[in-house]
């Protein structure tokens, strides 16, 4: 058994070109451009070497021109949601944010930079961070920055995929993930002992040989998956190398299920899937000390967390297992 730790997602962005690196840039891009403006026109004569270079400085203004005005965009998670800097005519950056796979998901944006969008009364403040969430395609402006460099290079964000507005079914009754479920004994149940207290004190363990199939316990949409962990061990630092599935059901909440063998997910990001479907294989990566399958369901929250919900298992009563 281990702490099972949902992945809490945090990236800060690097920006790779900044406006620094612009007058090198554009020097070389202008010797290619002329370059190649010659070998078409010919290398004979100063009026067509003047032409050439003409045409390469025309090239390199335009796209100059075209990287300043152009949006500044920054994508995380294999572009789940994308965030958007549009320059104003008041020398400011309009920060926005938008999903771009029709899934849910809350996400907290920080920086020490951004501030509130102008109303026209009085100055702008400080924000040091702000929720989004995200379950329409729409763009959802966040706030505003004085410099795009400046909020790339302080920003950080975190997300959970989900419903934070979901409401548990507490009449729903869910298929034990492994069958037959009588051959597969729970080894730690809800509040136990070892690892299920706070968000995920609502959570079963179920001890099981690393390639056991792992059933969907209810039918929902595949929201999340990860399958490159190749390590687990009995400390938080194993963590991150768990494999997972999870998926969205009807009432926003969403089924987790942890510590799958390397490659065992056999089910895709937004793939509808039926209870009882085979959605992967157990094994032992993250932070897990024998091998088992980690089963809970799950409610969204801001700043990259969650909080887990009391469920029952067809003819078990999760909350009375041990």
């Amino acid at each position: 058994m281990g702490l099972t730790l949902m992945t809490v997602k945090v990236v800060a962005w690097t920006k790779a070109l900044r406006f620094e690196a612009f007058p090198l840039l554009i020097w070389r891009v202008w010797r290619a451009v002329r370059s190649a403006a010659l070998l078409i026109l010919g290398r004979g004569g100063f009026q067509k070497r003047r032409v050439a270079s003409m045409l390469a400085f025309f090239f390199i203004s335009l796209t100059f021109s075209l990287s300043i005005t152009a949006k500044t965009t920054g994508c995380f998670d294999n572009k789940r949601f994308c965030f958007e800097l549009t320059p104003s005519s008041s020398s400011l950056y309009l920060v926005s944010v938008q999903r771009k796979v029709e899934l849910p998901v809350a996400l907290t944006l920080y920086s020490n930079v951004m501030q509130d969008i102008p109303t026209g009364n009085g100055e702008l403040k400080s924000k040091a961070h702000i929720n989004a969430f995200l379950d329409t395609n729409d763009q959802v402006p966040l706030g505003v920055v004085k410099n795009a460099d400046a909020f790339w290079a302080s920003m950080r964000v975190k997300w959970t995929v989900g419903r934070v507005d979901a409401i548990h079914d507490n009449a729903y009754t869910y298929l034990p993930p492994l069958q037959p479920a009588s051959k597969y004994r729970i080894v730690q149940g809800f509040n136990g002992n070892f690892s299920h207290s706070g968000a995920s004190r609502y959570s079963l363990d179920f001890a099981a040989p690393v390639g056991t199939p792992i059933l969907a316990a209810r039918e929902g949409v595949v929201i999340d998956t990860k399958d490159d962990g190749t390590k687990g061990g009995p400390t938080p630092k194993f963590a991150k190398y768990a494999n997972y599935v999870v998926i969205l059901h009807s009432d926003g909440t969403t089924g987790e299920y942890y510590h799958l063998k390397y490659k065992g997910v056999v089910v895709t990001r937004g793939q509808t899937v039926k209870r009882g479907q085979l959605i992967g294989y157990t094994g032992n990566t993250g932070f897990s000390s024998l091998p088992h399958l980690h089963f809970g369901i799950y409610v969204a929250k801001f700043h990259g967390k969650y909080v887990s919900v009391p469920f029952s298992l067809a003819k078990t009563s999760a909350g009375n297992t041990h």
